[in-house]
């Protein structure tokens, strides 16, 4: 079974009021009994001010790898990526990277 071994913040980016961020964080994942090889997946939390300010300058944004908020909570954050990688099992392994990378972006991404 592949279990998250480590949620690490990468980069944190806050506007001048408290609900305009843009979070960037690294979630480790690997078989849950195997200490060392973890495959890495990247994804950022931004609030919905933050998104508005983005779109408004490029008028378009993709949202794989993003996970919207208005009011950053960490958390709420760990709880909702241990429930996607929950979500995500399968009974082959690289099907289940596979699934998690739908919602975050995998550093085995071409």
């Amino acid at each position: 079974m592949i279990v998250v071994k480590a949620i690490t913040n990468v980069n944190e980016y806050w506007g001048e009021e408290a609900d305009d961020f843009l979070i960037s964080y690294q979630v480790d994942v690997g078989l849950e009994n195997i200490l060392g090889s973890t495959d890495m997946f990247s994804f950022e939390v931004i609030s919905t001010k933050r998104l508005s300010k983005i779109v408004e300058s490029t008028h378009l944004e993709i949202g794989r790898g993003l996970l919207i908020m208005n009011d950053y909570d960490h958390g709420k954050v760990v709880t909702t990526v241990e429930r996607i990688i929950n979500l995500s099992q399968e009974e082959e392994d690289e099907e289940t990277l596979l699934n998690i990378s739908k919602y975050f972006r995998w550093d085995m991404d071409k």
